[in-house]
């Protein structure tokens, strides 16, 4: 069996027995800290994407989120432990050395046609040396940063008493409930995050297939793209997640995954290309782009050609304001 196919049929099986459990793919598997973050390379000062956030993040140990190759490690005077095993990740190939016939010189080539090739990673926890991930340190308001993105944004957003939160494809607008309807800021702003996530859909901007009957296969398709996004950016942005949202469509995800274990890495992909959209507008990424030490200053590294996917680094986190059960959050 080729390689790729082995890492579909494991990310899917562990899904699988996840969502089997009552439990959501992107749901931490441990308890939450300052450290909190999504998965990244400290030898970059990028984070892992895609489907390799998701695994990562469902796979380390900790709270610890930083993940790298032997040789990243080795270059750094870090040490694997003796007998630990790696973990599996998947790698794309975009370009190629090819040298100049004329010049003698060689020069990276875009391929046609990529291709994708194993990775393999430890964690923090199976390395010696490895400075410890000190708590960050940030001077902004996670809720005031998730906030300004929204007015940044210009999307159309109306309050109405007791409403359902949702996104209009015909209006282009999304309907929210008063904030006092709102157990707290948080609740909201992670709401707002998960409609913004569908308003990106729209043919103006990423245009996704969108109308869909609700309740429809395509429908919780639409759905977990929007869920994966908020979650990466309710991490991205410190203000955690609502796990208990995604109750209505745990049925509709495990009879896709098992009809197609790629379904999860398409939504992932998608779910990425949502973050990037809404990325433009948050003001805050510039003000703050130091990471932590062992999370490396988030300058521009040089391209690197042969990568565990492309990934962007990010700003300090903050311990997120984990919501519980927020209304209406799953439209």
């Amino acid at each position: 069996m080729a390689a790729n196919q082995i890492f579909s049929d494991k990310v899917a099986e562990a899904l699988i027995e996840r969502i089997q459990a009552g439990t959501a793919p992107w749901q931490l598997p441990y308890e939450e800290s300052l450290h909190s973050t999504l998965p990244m390379n400290p030898t970059t000062g990028r984070r892992y994407n895609g489907i390799n956030a998701m695994w990562l993040s469902i796979t380390q140990p900790n709270a610890d989120p930083r993940w790298m190759t032997y040789r990243q490690a080795a270059e750094k005077g870090w040490q694997v432990r003796r007998g630990e095993k790696s973990t599996l990740i998947e790698c794309w190939v975009f370009e190629k050395q090819e040298k100049d016939e004329k010049t003698g010189e060689k020069r990276w080539v875009r391929l046609d046609r990529p291709f994708w090739k194993p990775g393999y990673v430890f964690h923090a926890s199976q390395i010696d040396g490895l400075p410890e991930l000190p708590v960050p340190k940030h001077d902004w308001d996670p809720i005031e940063r998730v906030e300004a993105l929204l007015k940044e944004s210009q999307a159309d957003i109306r309050h109405e008493a007791g409403a359902t939160p949702h996104y209009s494809l015909t209006k282009d607008r999304i309907v929210m409930p008063e904030r006092g309807q709102f157990l707290d800021a948080g609740r909201y702003a992670a709401t707002a995050l998960h409609e913004l996530g569908h308003w990106t859909g729209h043919p103006s901007r990423l245009n996704r297939s969108m109308a869909h009957a609700f309740g429809s296969p395509d429908y919780a398709r639409e759905e977990l793209r929007a869920e994966i996004a908020s979650y990466l950016l309710g991490q991205e942005l410190g203000i955690g997640h609502d796990p208990c949202q995604h109750d209505a469509y745990l049925g509709s995800w495990l009879a896709a995954l098992r009809q197609d274990p790629r379904e999860i890495f398409r939504a992932c992909a998608d779910a990425e290309k949502i973050v990037t959209h809404v990325r433009q507008f948050d003001l805050y990424q510039t003000q703050e782009q130091t990471q932590t030490q062992g999370v490396q200053k988030a300058t521009t590294p040089q391209p690197q050609r042969e990568h565990l996917e492309p990934a962007i680094a990010r700003a300090p986190r903050v311990k997120p304001v984990l919501p519980t059960k927020a209304m209406g959050m799953s439209r």
